[in-house]
């Protein structure tokens, strides 16, 4: 056990600039037709894989080694995004989000994978569900399926190439994502 304060970890896909900037311009009617939701910045959106809270820093490195011998077998694949939507499905949404239309089952194994690798560290047990979480909301908020009906789809590929490591540094009003290690697919596991 370190003496330093832990770090708080999560792995995940990051997703190219111009992928996040399409992700803002079809979502933007949301930001100003739904009161009540904290807007996830550009620059912080990508695909969580697992997440970790917080890890004593000398762990680190045994995390990032298992993650490594876990996901790296994999082949690189293409996804591509879809519609929007919200968690739950039902009642107030906490949670609203871009989802995928192609490879999201390859982005299930690989989310699999990489929980299986630091299962002992895991304590999220509800089932892997590909997105990319575009607002919150606390308390929850009313939003009608018509509404999210009528943001337009995503629509573009996302090359799923390597999973990293990130440290989250959690500050007001956005957290900021350091990337802390990049683990480049390489196998000739995950069907894309």
């Amino acid at each position: 056990m370190s003496d330093r304060p832990k770090v708080r970890l999560f792995a995940g896909i990051e997703l190219e600039p111009a992928t996040r900037t399409a992700i803002e311009v079809a979502t933007a009617p949301l930001r100003t037709t739904i009161p009540g939701f904290r807007w996830v910045p550009a620059e912080n959106l990508h695909l969580t894989l697992v997440f970790l809270g917080w890890v004593d820093p000398a762990d680190v490195e045994p995390v990032h080694g298992t993650l490594e011998r876990s996901v790296v077998p994999c082949a690189p694949f293409t996804a591509r995004l879809g519609a929007a939507g919200r968690f739950p499905d039902r009642g107030k949404a906490r949670v609203l989000w871009v989802g995928f239309t192609v490879g999201a089952d390859s982005l299930v194994e690989l989310a699999g994978r990489a929980r299986a690798g630091v299962a002992d560290r895991v304590t999220d047990d509800r089932p892997f569900r590909p997105h990319i979480t575009i607002a919150r909301a606390t308390p929850p908020v009313r939003v009608g399926s018509d509404t999210l009906a009528a943001v337009p789809a995503v629509d573009r590929d996302v090359p799923v190439d390597a999973v990293t490591l990130f440290r989250s540094h959690l500050r007001s009003p956005h957290p900021r994502y350091e990337a802390i290690a990049r683990l480049g697919l390489q196998g000739g596991s995950v069907a894309g």
